[in-house]
């Protein structure tokens, strides 16, 4: 625990946008094969979603599973969010947002939580080379 303690309180990190978008659209996918598979677009989403339309209407109760277990792994991440927060002492605006982000984006974002010191590192490391090159 040692090691944590130059982490500021408010330390808080943005998943990328592109992962983002990819986990929307996947959980966008399987919710919509779960509950009405007729309905994907094949024009946005072309080959997958002839597939999304298949094992939805083929296999619905497997879709449904799926869903519900995905559910309960990110209410699980978000609440592991919480822990690493207190544990790490960051003040609580920061421990919701780090709860919302890991319910939406689970490990995407409880990455950030569990190994926040490479990040700072890495943040450091081009500050750094920034200012050396600033000169």
């Amino acid at each position: 625990m040692g090691k944590y303690k130059k982490l500021p309180d408010s330390y808080f990190k943005f998943v990328h946008p592109v992962i983002i978008s990819l986990v929307a659209v996947g959980i966008y996918l399987i919710v919509m094969a779960w509950l009405d598979p007729k309905n994907i677009s094949p024009t946005y989403f072309g080959r997958v979603a002839e597939f999304a339309t298949w094992v939805g209407t083929e296999n619905n109760n497997i879709m449904k599973q799926l869903v519900l277990s995905t559910v309960a792994i990110h209410i699980t991440k978000a609440m592991v969010a919480v822990y690493l927060c207190q544990k790490l002492k960051l003040n609580s605006a920061v421990t919701v947002a780090w709860t919302i982000q890991t319910l939406f984006l689970g490990i995407f974002s409880l990455w950030y939580l569990i190994w926040p010191q490479r990040e700072i590192r890495n943040s450091n490391k081009s500050t750094k080379t920034k200012v050396k090159k600033d000169k």
